[in-house]
């Protein structure tokens, strides 16, 4: 064998075992049923689009989806699921952050658990959330609220529903982008993405991403009687390619994780 030959060998195992002790990344989702994989059970119809992108991306990089159902950035903290979090981050790894639907709810009975106001507390624990992900060498990115899929009644384009204190969900959403401005923070405005997808849509085809479709009524803590809210699996493998398609136009850094 040449020395040419031998050098190529070499310089290709070297390659190889950079490569393969390369640590892998990992995705982690904080929020609330929207995002929730419920456990990631089969015979659920629920589905979140977060864990949904584990299927796009690169060999060695994972999702670990900690969102969970009924939770505001309030109770998140409360229950202490942030801080078990924030203990699992690795250097390098990204940490998503997308809450407000709960945030929002400030009916009688839920408002001390869950309410966080968009101008107020809520703009406070995302602030927390950014300063400890960086505090253990994690890349932060915040995200707007995905949208209601509630059109008005000719059912030609969504409509808002406001809080007893008059916030919309696009209230949360713009408090949300203006943390991320103020900390340098990579921002998804999954709100605006979903809500051009699903107007483009109309009504009929935009209940296909909900639990509506599936047949399964919702009626309690302030959520639509009719569940479109909650992704199903067509739901959520239409976000998380809006999502991917997003970060990928924008070249944003976690767009590095996917295929």
């Amino acid at each position: 064998m040449n020395m040419k030959m031998k050098c190529l060998l070499l310089s290709s195992f070297f390659a190889f075992s950079f490569v393969s002790v390369l640590p892998a990344t990992t995705l982690f989702f904080a929020g609330d049923s929207t995002l929730d994989d419920h456990k990631r059970d089969p015979k659920t119809l629920y589905r979140s689009w977060g864990t949904e992108l584990e299927a796009s991306m690169l060999p060695g990089n994972k999702v670990d989806n900690r969102a969970s159902s009924g939770k505001s950035t309030k109770s998140f903290l409360a229950l202490g699921l942030w801080g078990k979090l924030v203990a699992s981050i690795q250097p390098g790894d990204y940490v998503a952050i997308a809450f407000g639907h709960n945030d929002q709810k400030c009916n009688p009975g839920r408002a001390l658990e869950l309410y966080a106001a968009a101008e107020g507390l809520y703009k406070e624990n995302l602030r927390r959330f950014v300063r400890e992900v960086r505090e253990r060498g994690g890349v932060p990115i915040l995200m707007s609220p995905i949208v209601r899929g509630t059109f008005d009644r000719a059912g030609e384009k969504l409509v808002e529903h406001k809080n007893a204190n008059g916030e919309d969900l696009l209230a949360y959403a713009r408090a949300a982008r203006a943390v991320a401005e103020e900390l340098k923070v990579d921002f998804v405005d999954m709100h605006a993405l979903t809500e051009m997808y699903l107007n483009s849509l109309g009504k009929e085809k935009s209940d296909l991403c909900f639990m509506i479709s599936t047949g399964k009524a919702k009626a309690k803590d302030g959520e639509p009687k009719k569940d479109v809210t909650h992704p199903c699996k067509a739901g959520a493998e239409a976000f998380s390619k809006l999502f991917l398609d997003d970060v990928k136009a924008r070249k944003l850094p976690v767009a590095a994780l996917f295929k």
